[in-house]
């Protein structure tokens, strides 16, 4: 029997450009591809300028290094006011269901994190695994807000340390603070999404071992 596949004939797998080009679609992906771009481009340019890969002299580099350190500032202050309802309301159903009884409420709020949260399964992820993971993002927006806050006090063309407000800190600082703050914001994002993505394979992998137990059982 002959299963060879014609030249001319088309693959039935879509291909990969027609998902890039059906995501692009949605208003919500183009504006994250947007602010994506630039944060990328924003940031290759102040580490350029940092480094000097970019000859600028003095002053002109004190102004850029200003100008996007503050685009960026900018750009996260606003991403974690956005997401911050995101975090706050699930974490909160969450206490409350550890401390509720199963009923038509129980399942009802269990239902309502899918709102925030298209990936959990009440089948699968357990109201402990789903805490751990909203204490990492509570984490990650509170040393977003530590370091927007270190990022905005700090005084123009000034990024050693020196914080304008004194109700923050009254004495200067070191930019240590801010290493500090980004490192906590960066490692919490990640161990949430590893734990994320650690229970989407576990799924996947169930349900390839239920369906080759129904094929065969077929």
């Amino acid at each position: 029997m002959d299963v060879s596949i014609p030249i001319n004939q088309p693959e039935n797998k879509p291909k990969n450009w027609n998902k890039i080009i059906i995501s692009l679609k949605s208003p919500k992906n183009i504006i994250t591809l947007i602010v994506m771009l630039i944060i990328c481009i924003t940031g290759a340019a102040l580490v350029l300028i940092l480094l000097d890969w970019i000859k600028l002299g003095d002053t002109k580099k004190a102004f850029w290094v200003e100008i996007f350190s503050q685009i960026l500032n900018g750009i996260f202050t606003a991403l974690s006011l956005l997401s911050f309802h995101t975090r706050i309301i699930p974490f909160i159903i969450i206490l409350q269901l550890l401390f509720k009884s199963k009923n038509n409420d129980y399942i009802k709020k269990q239902k309502s994190i899918k709102k925030y949260a298209n990936w959990y399964n009440e089948q699968y992820d357990s109201l402990s695994f789903l805490l751990l993971v909203y204490v990492m993002w509570i984490l990650n927006i509170l040393s977003q807000a530590s370091l927007t806050t270190l990022m905005w006090g700090f005084s123009s063309y000034d990024k050693n340390g020196i914080i304008v407000f004194s109700m923050i800190t009254p004495k200067p600082r070191s930019i240590m603070l801010v290493f500090i703050s980004l490192g906590i914001a960066l490692s919490s994002s990640m161990f949430a999404s590893g734990l994320i993505g650690y229970k989407l394979y576990k799924k996947n992998q169930l349900q390839k071992l239920k369906n080759s137990e129904s094929s065969i059982n077929i």
